[in-house]
């Protein structure tokens, strides 16, 4: 009779519940490592019986019927012989939608593909349509309003970029046109820092525009030179710019063309301003030039109705800041003059003759070029703070 411990067991029973632990724990090993089960060494004895060296035969060795050996195929799927993958089919299983039972719940998940568009990208692809529309219809208003509505300012330096790049491979027109609408946007709706990052992107690119544009140095170099005669690039820029770009760079040629070809020759503003001859436009400098001699003359005969007169025969209204910018400088040069330059700067506002943006962009571009204006007018921050509090106080500035 077995022991107690044992219980009621007999001895060949004792002998399978013995062979069953053993091939349990063998099964309880790394599933991660598997190919070892398929080992043909391993297979020592038959089923239940005895190893020669006193060893178990390993169990659940799968073997078909025919007594070959069925190796399992990779994922699991058995080979010719076994049963295959857990929960393999012989058949595909197809959903009826017509069966009364059909559970829309059932239906496989499908992966609906949908572009992601990127808002620079997007940003470009707009102001590239505002561009062509501009230079078809010459429209100046139109374009600022146009990119105006289109709103995403933060990216406006590739506005920049993508106009003067688009003039670049056309011809001599479109790239005065290109010209005259920076100097509209100029602070209205482009900042000053803005238009620099526009430009030096621009410097970066150089090389590859090379590749695409027949003398795009010299090209891109009046490009640079024309918007520091029209005030909206500082001389700085060109100094500040180079420290930025490598000597071997295009950039850093277009730069050097700029300053020794363009900037540093006699006369170089009137040079520069008609070397795109053919404009439909009247030159930058001409409409300086005219803003000078209407200022003067209205500081001797302090006509501000004739003074109003003549700003408005201008027909400028995008370039209106330069008048205040100019009167402003001419007060600052003449103290005599600030009383009656205050007085048309009060009633051109009033009129709506120089709008809210226009009147705080002349001061914007005074402001701006104070640290040149200290060279030949000490005291023209002093001023500066004077005239622009003159002007907040009496209601005709508005500061944004």
């Amino acid at each position: 009779m077995a022991s107690p411990r044992e219980g009621f067991l007999t001895d060949e029973q004792r002998e399978v519940f013995k062979i069953a632990t053993q091939s349990t724990e063998i099964l309880s090993s790394s599933p991660k490592s598997p190919s070892w089960l398929m080992s043909e060494q391993s297979i020592k004895a038959p089923v239940a019986e005895r190893a020669p060296n006193g060893g178990i035969a390993v169990r659940h060795t799968r073997r078909t019927h025919s007594g070959k050996l069925g190796r399992a195929k990779k994922d699991g799927g058995g080979g010719k012989g076994t049963w295959g993958k857990l929960l393999d089919t012989d058949a595909e299983t197809h959903i009826d939608r017509n069966d009364p039972n059909y559970d829309s719940g059932e239906e496989p998940y499908q992966l609906v593909g949908s572009t992601v568009s990127d808002p620079l990208d997007e940003y470009k692809r707009k102001v590239a349509s505002i561009i062509d529309e501009y230079f078809t219809n010459d429209d100046v208003d139109l374009a600022a309003s146009e990119l105006r509505e289109l709103g995403s300012s933060e990216y406006h330096p590739y506005f920049v970029k993508r106009l003067v790049s688009m003039a670049m491979d056309r011809h001599d027109k479109e790239k005065e046109m290109a010209s005259v609408l920076l100097s509209a946007l100029y602070s209205d709706v482009i900042s000053s820092t803005q238009i620099k990052q526009g430009f030096f992107m621009l410097l970066e690119s150089a090389d590859d525009l090379e590749v695409d544009i027949l003398d795009a140095v010299d090209i891109l170099a009046l490009f640079v030179a024309r918007a520091v005669v029209d005030d909206i690039l500082p001389p700085s820029f060109v100094t500040r710019a180079k420290k930025s770009l490598s000597e071997s760079s295009k950039g850093f040629q277009v730069l050097q063309t700029a300053e020794k070809s363009y900037l540093s020759a006699p006369h170089h503003a009137e040079l520069v301003e008609r070397r795109w001859g053919g404009s439909t436009h009247v030159t930058v400098e001409e409409v300086k030039k005219r803003i000078s001699d209407l200022l003067r003359e209205y500081v001797e005969s302090g006509d501000t109705s004739e003074a109003c007169r003549c700003i408005r025969q201008l027909g400028v209204a995008f370039f209106h800041h330069e008048v205040v910018k100019r009167a402003l400088v001419l007060a600052m040069e003449n103290r005599a003059a600030e009383p009656v330059i205050l007085k048309l700067l009060k009633e051109a506002s009033e009129e709506g003759l120089i709008s809210s943006s226009q009147m705080f962009k002349g001061f914007s571009r005074l402001h701006d070029s104070l640290d040149d204006l200290v060279l030949d007018i000490p005291d023209a921050r002093d001023k500066f703070k004077v005239y622009y509090e003159h002007a907040v106080v009496r209601g005709w500035l508005f500061p944004v």
